[in-house]
């Protein structure tokens, strides 16, 4: 990494990374970070995505469940994906979004440098930090003397939850508390906040948005997990799919976007650090979470006859129990169409005019499985 660029991420990122130091110097961390200032910032609300009173199929189903959370301090918001059959955890996947000075060494997500990144704050671009590990991680060293990547501590914290039942999870969150060392209870972990991401882990099994999958017994699944564009320029998804038997057994679909922040629900820390210098009047928001809101704009903008929750249901729907060679010769059924009732014919319940594009993001996402 060049020396001029680490020097102006660090003044973005550096106050972040005290709670991804080892946990040896959790004390020290936690008062370096209590004492940051945060910047004031429109009064703004808060839309996780959390249904504490959705329908949720018991054990004999694969669901997934997302969530939004803000595990790590002020300046990202993590989206967490948690595959369950009944109360136990099949697998479990946590991506985390922040703002970065722009750079060559920094990977922005999807449409960063088109019609999306014109909301960003100025200078900067948004980065997931799974893809963007060994720069973030390199901060992490230098910042907070950190032994492990980011992706390290992760996969420990993902691998850790895997097979758990919901209720053994809460129990770690509270052995970590209590903990000398967090890796005493998460092999592999380091980061001071690990039971943050525990907790969000935890939150999304139990109130995160719902994904029903295929009806199994057998809890042996692959996961693959991408960032995409599969609509236009404006916004910027994340696909997570789970494989069983060469076919997909289920799939969650999510956008972002900015959007006016009179009707809309930013993700967590829209309201602090992260949110303090997007565009005045809007909030980078869940287009699932606020499906209400988006879909108002759809019916009055083009007409649209389903909602955007409805769509993408009705695409999952569509993948589930297909191969990936099925989904492939879908989409060449699609390609070039944009009548709603050429799409339906193929995608029943489906009217999205980008459907081609959701199911090619379900593709790659698959293909990361296998």
């Amino acid at each position: 990494m060049k020396k001029f660029t680490l020097i102006g991420a660090t003044l973005l990122v550096s106050l972040g990374l005290a709670a991804c130091g080892n946990s040896n110097n959790s004390s020290s961390s936690s008062k370096s970070s209590s004492s940051t200032k945060t910047t004031k910032v429109a009064k703004v609300k808060i839309n996780t995505g959390a249904d504490a009173s959705a329908e949720v199929p018991g054990k004999g189903t694969l669901v997934m469940r997302q969530l939004y959370a803000a595990p790590h301090g002020k300046q990202s918001f993590a989206a967490v994906n948690v595959t369950l059959n009944g109360d136990t955890i099949v697998g479990a996947r946590i991506d985390e979004f922040q703002y970065v000075p722009k750079s060559p060494d920094w990977k922005g997500v999807p449409n960063a440098d088109s019609d999306f990144g014109k909301g960003s704050p100025k200078g900067q671009m948004l980065i997931a930090k799974f893809q963007n590990s060994k720069p973030y991680s390199a901060l992490m060293k230098k910042e907070a003397k950190a032994t492990h990547t980011w992706q390290e501590n992760q996969d420990a914290i993902e691998n850790f939850v895997k097979g758990k039942t919901i209720a053994q999870v809460k129990t770690a969150i509270s052995d970590v508390a209590s903990a000398k060392k967090v890796s005493d209870v998460v092999s592999g972990a380091t980061f001071v906040d690990t039971k943050g991401y525990l907790q969000a882990i935890y939150d999304a099994a139990t109130k995160g948005m719902v994904s029903t999958g295929i009806q199994t017994t057998n809890n042996d699944v692959t996961e693959g997990q991408t960032l995409a564009a599969p609509h236009g320029k404006q916004s910027f998804a994340i696909v997570t799919v789970a494989m069983q038997g060469g076919k997909v057994a289920n799939s969650f679909v999510d956008e972002f976007q900015y959007t006016p922040s009179s009707s809309f629900g930013g993700v967590p820390n829209s309201n602090s650090d992260f949110g303090k210098t997007t565009k005045a009047g809007t909030v980078l928001a869940s287009k699932r979470a606020n499906s209400d809101a988006y879909s108002a704009i759809m019916k009055k903008e083009a007409k649209a006859t389903h909602t955007w929750e409805e769509n993408s249901t009705a695409i999952n729907e569509f993948a589930k129990g297909k191969t990936i060679a099925q989904l492939e010769a879908a989409t060449k059924q699609l390609d070039g169409k944009t009548k709603k009732s050429d799409i339906t014919d193929v995608v029943s319940g489906a009217t999205f005019a980008d459907t081609d594009g959701y199911l090619k993001a379900i593709i790659a996402a698959a293909k990361l499985a296998n």
